[in-house]
């Protein structure tokens, strides 16, 4: 039995090699990258500081946030993933955030770059 499973895998890698397929590929590559970022989030034995404490690092800075703008940042800092995913979307990227002013960005991602959230 496991010698059958292994020569099927075998022959499968052998003929993706030599016949790559792009949607195989891609698909593969998404895999991985689930499996890596599930794998990290298990595993992680690094200290980080909770998400939660980006609010109280920034406390002096929100007086110039408007009330929207501090509301969308509460609600940011509920779940990792979502700082995260902020932290790649609008840090060190040119697109603008439609809830929050260009300068509160710029704070809000030297700040996360500060602290060591991820």
């Amino acid at each position: 039995m496991f010698k059958n499973l292994l020569i099927i895998v075998v022959a499968a890698a052998v003929y993706l090699h030599f016949y790559p397929n792009e949607d195989v590929n891609k698909w593969v590559a998404e895999q991985k990258e689930n499996a890596d970022e599930l794998f990290n989030e298990t595993f992680d034995t690094k200290a980080r500081v909770s998400p939660k404490k980006l609010l109280s690092a920034m406390q002096k800075d929100m007086q110039k946030f408007t009330k929207a703008e501090v509301a969308y940042l509460e609600t940011l800092v509920e779940s990792r993933s979502d700082l995260k995913e902020f932290n790649k979307t609008y840090c060190g990227t040119t697109k603008r955030n439609p809830q929050m002013r260009d300068i509160q960005v710029d704070q809000v991602c030297e700040k996360i770059s500060q602290q060591r959230i991820f």
